[in-house]
Protein backbone atom coordinates (compact mmCIF):
# COMPACT_ATOMS: atom_id res chain seq x y z
CA UNK A 1 0.00 0.00 0.00
CA UNK A 2 2.76 2.61 0.66
CA UNK A 3 4.70 1.57 -2.51
CA UNK A 4 1.55 2.34 -4.28
CA UNK A 5 1.27 5.63 -2.48
CA UNK A 6 4.82 6.61 -3.15
CA UNK A 7 4.62 5.87 -7.24
CA UNK A 8 1.32 8.00 -7.46
CA UNK A 9 3.48 10.61 -5.56
CA UNK A 10 6.43 10.71 -7.90
CA UNK A 11 3.71 10.55 -11.09
CA UNK A 12 2.12 14.03 -9.76
CA UNK A 13 5.26 15.57 -9.40
CA UNK A 14 5.75 16.44 -12.70
CA UNK A 15 2.60 18.03 -13.12
CA UNK A 16 2.58 19.65 -9.99
CA UNK A 17 6.40 21.51 -10.97
CA UNK A 18 4.77 22.11 -14.79
CA UNK A 19 1.86 23.78 -13.29
CA UNK A 20 4.17 26.04 -11.11
CA UNK A 21 6.55 26.96 -13.88
CA UNK A 22 3.56 27.94 -16.19
CA UNK A 23 2.19 30.39 -13.23
CA UNK A 24 5.38 31.84 -12.89
CA UNK A 25 5.73 35.60 -13.64
CA UNK A 26 7.56 36.59 -16.94
CA UNK A 27 11.64 36.67 -16.88
CA UNK A 28 12.62 40.42 -16.44
CA UNK A 29 14.82 41.75 -19.46
CA UNK A 30 18.52 42.01 -18.88
CA UNK A 31 19.20 44.85 -16.62
CA UNK A 32 21.02 47.20 -19.43
CA UNK A 33 17.94 46.44 -21.82
CA UNK A 34 15.27 47.49 -18.46
CA UNK A 35 17.58 50.71 -18.38
CA UNK A 36 17.61 51.75 -21.70
CA UNK A 37 13.50 51.49 -22.06
CA UNK A 38 13.05 53.16 -18.50
CA UNK A 39 15.32 56.21 -20.08
CA UNK A 40 13.88 56.18 -23.43
CA UNK A 41 10.52 56.79 -21.23
CA UNK A 42 11.26 59.61 -19.35
CA UNK A 43 13.16 60.93 -22.17
CA UNK A 44 9.46 60.71 -24.25
CA UNK A 45 7.74 62.47 -21.17
CA UNK A 46 10.53 65.40 -21.17
CA UNK A 47 9.45 65.71 -24.62
CA UNK A 48 6.17 65.86 -23.92
CA UNK A 49 6.59 68.62 -21.50
CA UNK A 50 8.66 70.86 -23.45
CA UNK A 51 11.85 69.90 -21.39
CA UNK A 52 13.85 69.40 -24.64
CA UNK A 53 17.87 69.17 -22.49
CA UNK A 54 16.64 66.80 -20.98
CA UNK A 55 14.89 64.57 -23.42
CA UNK A 56 17.82 64.72 -24.88
CA UNK A 57 20.31 64.10 -22.46
CA UNK A 58 17.85 61.13 -21.69
CA UNK A 59 17.61 59.81 -25.46
CA UNK A 60 21.58 60.06 -25.98
CA UNK A 61 21.58 57.66 -22.64
CA UNK A 62 19.16 55.71 -24.35
CA UNK A 63 21.36 55.57 -27.68
CA UNK A 64 24.90 54.65 -25.57
CA UNK A 65 22.67 51.50 -23.78
CA UNK A 66 21.21 50.60 -27.15
CA UNK A 67 24.70 50.88 -28.96
CA UNK A 68 26.34 48.83 -25.49
CA UNK A 69 24.16 45.85 -26.38
CA UNK A 70 24.66 46.41 -30.09
CA UNK A 71 20.50 46.70 -30.49
CA UNK A 72 20.01 48.03 -33.90
CA UNK A 73 16.28 48.56 -33.75
CA UNK A 74 16.73 50.25 -30.72
CA UNK A 75 20.00 52.29 -31.94
CA UNK A 76 17.95 53.52 -35.07
CA UNK A 77 14.76 54.52 -33.12
CA UNK A 78 17.16 56.64 -30.30
CA UNK A 79 19.31 58.27 -33.06
CA UNK A 80 16.23 59.06 -34.92
CA UNK A 81 14.29 60.96 -31.60
CA UNK A 82 17.91 62.63 -30.39
CA UNK A 83 17.57 64.18 -34.60
CA UNK A 84 13.83 65.38 -33.89
CA UNK A 85 15.08 67.19 -30.32
CA UNK A 86 18.20 68.45 -32.10
CA UNK A 87 15.88 69.94 -34.57
CA UNK A 88 13.85 71.72 -32.57
CA UNK A 89 16.29 72.93 -30.36
CA UNK A 90 17.51 74.59 -33.86
CA UNK A 91 20.33 72.17 -34.51
CA UNK A 92 19.75 70.67 -37.52
CA UNK A 93 23.59 70.12 -37.58
CA UNK A 94 23.46 67.48 -34.80
CA UNK A 95 20.04 66.62 -36.45
CA UNK A 96 20.83 65.83 -39.92
CA UNK A 97 24.21 64.05 -38.31
CA UNK A 98 22.27 61.47 -36.36
CA UNK A 99 19.69 60.78 -39.55
CA UNK A 100 23.24 60.18 -41.45
CA UNK A 101 24.26 57.60 -39.54
CA UNK A 102 21.24 55.61 -39.82
CA UNK A 103 21.04 56.46 -43.45
CA UNK A 104 24.67 56.07 -44.76
CA UNK A 105 25.14 52.76 -42.87
CA UNK A 106 23.79 50.12 -45.93
CA UNK A 107 25.73 47.61 -44.25
CA UNK A 108 24.08 47.42 -41.23
CA UNK A 109 20.35 45.44 -41.11
CA UNK A 110 18.47 48.40 -39.58
CA UNK A 111 14.63 47.97 -39.93
CA UNK A 112 13.49 49.12 -43.19
CA UNK A 113 10.62 50.78 -41.42
CA UNK A 114 12.87 52.49 -39.12
CA UNK A 115 14.81 53.67 -42.54
CA UNK A 116 11.57 54.94 -44.05
CA UNK A 117 11.18 57.15 -40.75
CA UNK A 118 14.43 58.84 -41.05
CA UNK A 119 14.44 59.24 -44.73
CA UNK A 120 11.35 61.41 -44.17
CA UNK A 121 12.63 63.26 -40.93
CA UNK A 122 15.79 64.42 -42.85
CA UNK A 123 13.29 65.30 -45.98
CA UNK A 124 11.58 67.19 -43.82
CA UNK A 125 14.41 69.34 -42.13
CA UNK A 126 15.92 70.08 -45.56
CA UNK A 127 12.61 71.69 -46.90
CA UNK A 128 12.38 73.68 -43.70
CA UNK A 129 15.48 75.16 -44.27
CA UNK A 130 14.96 75.54 -48.17
CA UNK A 131 17.97 73.49 -48.70
CA UNK A 132 18.90 72.62 -52.12
CA UNK A 133 18.89 69.07 -51.77
CA UNK A 134 15.18 68.97 -50.19
CA UNK A 135 13.81 67.60 -53.64
CA UNK A 136 16.00 64.78 -53.57
CA UNK A 137 15.76 63.64 -50.00
CA UNK A 138 11.89 63.93 -50.35
CA UNK A 139 12.10 61.39 -53.11
CA UNK A 140 14.76 59.22 -51.12
CA UNK A 141 11.73 59.58 -48.70
CA UNK A 142 9.60 58.12 -51.10
CA UNK A 143 11.34 55.75 -52.50
CA UNK A 144 11.39 54.15 -48.84
CA UNK A 145 7.73 54.44 -48.12
CA UNK A 146 5.76 51.34 -49.53
CA UNK A 147 1.68 51.77 -50.31
CA UNK A 148 1.47 51.25 -46.92
CA UNK A 149 3.65 54.07 -45.37
CA UNK A 150 2.13 56.29 -42.98
CA UNK A 151 4.27 59.16 -44.43
CA UNK A 152 2.21 59.16 -47.76
CA UNK A 153 0.70 62.42 -46.93
CA UNK A 154 3.58 63.94 -45.26
CA UNK A 155 5.56 63.28 -48.34
CA UNK A 156 2.47 64.81 -50.10
CA UNK A 157 2.40 68.36 -48.30
CA UNK A 158 6.44 68.70 -48.58
CA UNK A 159 6.09 68.64 -51.96
CA UNK A 160 3.17 70.85 -51.63
CA UNK A 161 5.40 73.14 -49.71
CA UNK A 162 8.07 73.30 -52.17
CA UNK A 163 5.81 74.11 -55.17
CA UNK A 164 4.71 76.82 -52.79
CA UNK A 165 8.48 78.39 -52.56
CA UNK A 166 8.77 78.04 -56.25
CA UNK A 167 5.25 79.67 -56.78
CA UNK A 168 4.11 77.08 -58.97
CA UNK A 169 0.65 77.27 -56.97
CA UNK A 170 -1.40 75.19 -59.09
CA UNK A 171 0.72 72.51 -58.36
CA UNK A 172 0.65 73.30 -54.52
CA UNK A 173 -2.68 72.63 -54.59
CA UNK A 174 -2.44 69.46 -56.55
CA UNK A 175 -0.11 67.91 -54.02
CA UNK A 176 -1.91 69.41 -50.92
CA UNK A 177 -5.13 67.79 -52.03
CA UNK A 178 -3.44 64.47 -52.64
CA UNK A 179 -2.11 64.93 -48.80
CA UNK A 180 -5.90 65.93 -47.56
CA UNK A 181 -6.92 62.55 -49.44
CA UNK A 182 -4.23 60.21 -47.78
CA UNK A 183 -4.08 62.15 -44.10
CA UNK A 184 -7.12 59.35 -42.86
CA UNK A 185 -7.23 59.95 -39.19
CA UNK A 186 -3.80 62.38 -39.00
CA UNK A 187 -4.82 66.09 -37.88
CA UNK A 188 -1.43 66.79 -38.06
CA UNK A 189 -0.88 66.36 -41.78
CA UNK A 190 -4.42 67.03 -42.55
CA UNK A 191 -3.92 70.65 -41.26
CA UNK A 192 -0.92 70.90 -43.22
CA UNK A 193 -2.92 69.93 -46.50
CA UNK A 194 -5.26 72.72 -45.18
CA UNK A 195 -3.18 75.83 -45.07
CA UNK A 196 -0.75 74.88 -48.08
CA UNK A 197 -4.50 74.71 -49.57
CA UNK A 198 -5.10 77.86 -48.28
CA UNK A 199 -1.78 79.24 -49.54
CA UNK A 200 -2.41 78.39 -52.98
CA UNK A 201 -5.74 79.30 -52.98
CA UNK A 202 -4.71 82.89 -51.67
CA UNK A 203 -2.40 83.04 -54.50
CA UNK A 204 -4.39 82.17 -56.99
CA UNK A 205 -6.88 84.80 -56.27
CA UNK A 206 -9.04 82.24 -54.89
CA UNK A 207 -10.03 84.69 -51.72
CA UNK A 208 -13.16 82.66 -50.50
CA UNK A 209 -11.78 78.83 -50.46
CA UNK A 210 -8.56 80.12 -48.94
CA UNK A 211 -10.17 81.47 -45.91
CA UNK A 212 -12.24 78.13 -45.84
CA UNK A 213 -8.94 76.36 -45.34
CA UNK A 214 -7.30 78.53 -43.11
CA UNK A 215 -10.43 78.14 -40.54
CA UNK A 216 -10.85 74.72 -41.79
CA UNK A 217 -6.39 74.54 -40.54
CA UNK A 218 -7.46 76.37 -37.60
CA UNK A 219 -9.47 74.38 -36.25
CA UNK A 220 -7.43 71.62 -36.48
CA UNK A 221 -4.27 73.19 -35.41
CA UNK A 222 -6.00 74.66 -31.84
CA UNK A 223 -7.23 70.57 -31.19
CA UNK A 224 -3.46 69.78 -31.74
CA UNK A 225 -2.37 72.74 -29.74
CA UNK A 226 0.54 73.85 -32.31
CA UNK A 227 0.82 77.85 -31.36
CA UNK A 228 3.56 78.70 -34.26
CA UNK A 229 0.62 76.67 -36.87
CA UNK A 230 -2.30 78.82 -34.87
CA UNK A 231 -0.52 82.22 -35.79
CA UNK A 232 -0.16 81.18 -39.07
CA UNK A 233 -3.59 80.17 -39.75
CA UNK A 234 -4.97 83.46 -37.87
CA UNK A 235 -2.78 85.79 -39.86
CA UNK A 236 -3.94 83.84 -43.45
CA UNK A 237 -7.70 84.37 -42.28
CA UNK A 238 -6.87 87.86 -41.51
CA UNK A 239 -5.17 88.62 -44.95
CA UNK A 240 -8.31 86.78 -46.92
CA UNK A 241 -10.53 89.14 -44.44
CA UNK A 242 -9.41 91.82 -45.41
CA UNK A 243 -9.35 90.57 -49.20
CA UNK A 244 -13.05 90.34 -48.98
CA UNK A 245 -13.81 93.77 -47.73
CA UNK A 246 -14.67 92.32 -44.09
CA UNK A 247 -11.93 95.18 -42.31
CA UNK A 248 -13.21 94.50 -38.58
CA UNK A 249 -13.24 90.72 -38.83
CA UNK A 250 -9.73 91.27 -40.56
CA UNK A 251 -8.26 93.16 -37.51
CA UNK A 252 -9.52 91.19 -34.58
CA UNK A 253 -8.11 87.78 -36.74
CA UNK A 254 -4.87 89.83 -36.96
CA UNK A 255 -4.82 90.84 -32.85
CA UNK A 256 -5.11 87.27 -32.51
CA UNK A 257 -2.39 86.16 -34.74
CA UNK A 258 -0.45 88.77 -32.87
CA UNK A 259 -1.20 87.64 -29.24
CA UNK A 260 -0.64 84.14 -30.28
CA UNK A 261 3.04 85.33 -31.92
CA UNK A 262 3.66 87.15 -29.20
CA UNK A 263 3.20 84.51 -26.62
CA UNK A 264 5.95 82.34 -28.76
CA UNK A 265 8.08 84.81 -28.33
CA UNK A 266 7.73 87.28 -26.13
CA UNK A 267 9.38 91.08 -25.81
CA UNK A 268 12.00 91.78 -23.58
CA UNK A 269 10.15 94.48 -22.15
CA UNK A 270 6.80 92.12 -21.51
CA UNK A 271 8.64 89.62 -19.74
CA UNK A 272 9.81 92.22 -17.21
CA UNK A 273 5.62 93.63 -16.78
CA UNK A 274 4.66 92.72 -13.32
Amino acid sequence: MMETMKRAMLLCLPLILLAACSSAAPPRPPAVLERANNADKEARRALRDGDLPVARNLFEQTLRLQQSLDNLPGIAAAAINLASVYHRMNNDEMALAYLDAILGDRQAPYPAELRAVAAFRKAVILVDNNNKDAPAAVEAAAQQCVSSCEFTAGLHNLRARMALGSKDYAAAAGHAKQAADAAGDNKEELANARRHTAAANAALGQTGPALEQYLAALELDKQLGVPKRIAEDLQGASTALEKLGRKDEAISYARRAAAAQDAIHPKADAAKAP
